[in-house]
Formats: structure tokens, C-alpha cells, sequence
């Protein structure tokens, strides 16, 4: 491969791996809202423990205001990566592939929106790792990287 060929694959791989990051994001986002849940069930105990006690505050409906208030972001944040993974499956989707080709979009999908290790794909896919990793991979990415060349020439342009 061509060394600002190499430039250009690298930053379709970057594009490619944000699916990545935003599901990581996502499982910390369920993560964070699975602890604000537990949150109120914790908070019915101590407030029932402390019930007829003089001079202690049991209004609770400050902290719940706050918890639902911290679950909505939560949630928004979640929501805006499903959109990006989103973005990037119907990105994958949409690209052009010769019908002798479309083994390239079956690696991306496996790869980008599935997750896949090198080592699952080319099991899946029959094919040799050394020809998933040295030419498989590089030719869908080299597609990718022409496509977002086209999509930035037509959202600039």
C-alpha cells in the first residue's frame, strides 16, 4: 500500500472505529443508569430507618428532582451515540460495492457494527487471516475513504 494511501485508510478506520467508542459509551451510559435506578430504591431504605426521628429533613423530592434530572442527560447522551452508530451502519449500507465485492461490506458490518476480532471474521468469512487482515481489510477501507472524500466534497461544496 502507498504511504498517503496508508493517510487516508487510516482516517476511514477512525471514521469506522467511532461505532466503537460510542458503544463503549453506551455500556457505560446503561452502566450510570442502572446505578441512578438502584439510587431511589437505597434512598426508600434510609428514609424509612429514619422516620419519627426530630430534626432530620425527609423531604426526598430534591434528591429524586436531581437523580431524574441526571438520568435525562444520561439518556440524551446515550441517545447521541446510537446516532452515531446509526450514521455509520447506514454509512456502510450505502456504499458501493461491485456485486464481486460485497464480501468487503460483509467485513465492514462484521468488523464495525458487529464487533467482530480479526480472528472471528475470517473463521466467519472462510478466507485466510492473513487475506482478511493484509487485503480484505485495506480494499473496504480504501471504499470507505473514497466515500467520505465524496461526502465531504458534497457537505463543503
Amino acid at each position: 500500500m502507498r504511504k498517503i494511501s496508508r493517510i487516508k485508510v487510516n482516517k476511514a478506520k477512525e471514521y469506522l472505529q467511532q461505532a466503537y467508542t460510542a458503544n463503549e459509551k453506551i455500556i457505560q451510559c446503561n452502566y450510570i443508569l442502572e446505578q441512578l435506578q438502584a439510587s431511589p430504591s437505597k434512598m426508600t431504605t434510609s428514609y424509612k430507618e429514619n422516620i419519627g426521628h426530630s430534626g432530620i429533613n425527609n423531604d426526598v423530592s430534591g434528591y429524586v428532582a436531581k437523580l431524574i434530572e441526571q438520568e435525562e442527560k444520561i439518556e440524551a447522551m446515550k441517545q447521541e451515540y446510537q446516532s452515531k452508530q446509526f450514521e455509520i451502519s447506514n454509512f456502510i449500507l450505502g456504499l458501493s460495492f461491485k456485486p464481486e465485492d460485497e464480501i468487503l461490506r460483509r467485513l465492514l458490518i462484521l468488523r464495525y457494527l458487529n464487533f467482530k476480532s480479526f480472528d472471528e471474521i475470517y473463521s466467519m468469512l472462510n478466507y485466510s487471516y492473513n487475506y482478511i487482515v493484509q487485503t480484505m481489510h485495506p480494499r473496504a477501507l480504501e471504499v470507505v475513504e473514497r466515500a467520505l472524500s465524496k461526502k465531504s466534497v458534497v457537505n463543503n461544496g
